[in-house]
């Protein structure tokens, strides 16, 4: 009798198998979730300020046409790269300003005009920028450009080597006439971490 009882009680405290051979007990234990795919690292570049940029003027601006205030678009001409990486890609777009312009006098005075590059969009980032310099034909900063349309095209586009007229007294910059301007502030980039350079080894 206590065997026929013992035998009762371990049937009782087995666990119930289904017909198809499964346990439900077993399958209600969630399986270990499979690991995440190794997560994409990134490394941030610094691009120190005054950085020398290469941008192209793209609206006729002039000591006779243009105001003091007015903004005007400007295009980078040339990719900004650091270290084989690169950080401002040829073509991004931002805005220039017309700090002072004051046409021809009657009295054979010289028109005045001064321009400054403020600011490049990239992404929704403004990349603020200062100083204004035109660029003279065979400027070195012209060299470091690589595979570039944009600049090629700018060059094609500008008249004489520095792209502007001269005329009455009265200066008009043409569009597509290029300058150099700087970055104004360090400047950082997240970059995949295969991309940036690997240091130098120490011989």
């Amino acid at each position: 009798m206590k065997s026929f009882l013992f035998v009762l009680l371990l049937q009782a405290a087995a666990p119930e198998i289904t017909q198809s051979g499964e346990n439900p007990a077993v399958d209600a234990i969630p399986a270990e979730a499979a690991p995440d795919a190794a997560p994409h690292t990134a490394t941030e570049v610094l691009l120190p300020k005054a950085t020398p940029v290469v941008i192209a003027v793209d609206k006729e601006v002039g000591s006779k046409i243009s105001v003091a205030g007015e903004m005007f678009p400007i295009r980078l001409a040339q990719p900004v790269e650091l270290d084989g990486v690169s950080l401002l890609p040829a073509g991004i777009t931002g805005e220039g300003q017309v700090v002072h312009a004051k046409k021809a006098g009657m009295a054979g005075s010289a028109g005045e005009l001064i321009l400054a590059a403020r600011y490049l969009d990239y992404h929704g980032r403004r990349i603020e920028l200062r100083s204004f310099k035109f660029i003279e034909e065979g400027d070195e900063i012209l060299s470091r450009g690589k595979n570039n349309v944009d600049l090629a095209s700018a060059t094609n586009a500008a008249i004489g080597p520095l792209g502007f007229f001269i005329s009455g007294g009265n200066t008009t910059i043409a569009p597509g006439t290029l300058a150099s301007a700087k970055t104004k502030n360090d400047e950082t980039f997240a970059v995949p971490a295969e991309t940036a350079a690997a240091p130098e080894e120490v011989k």
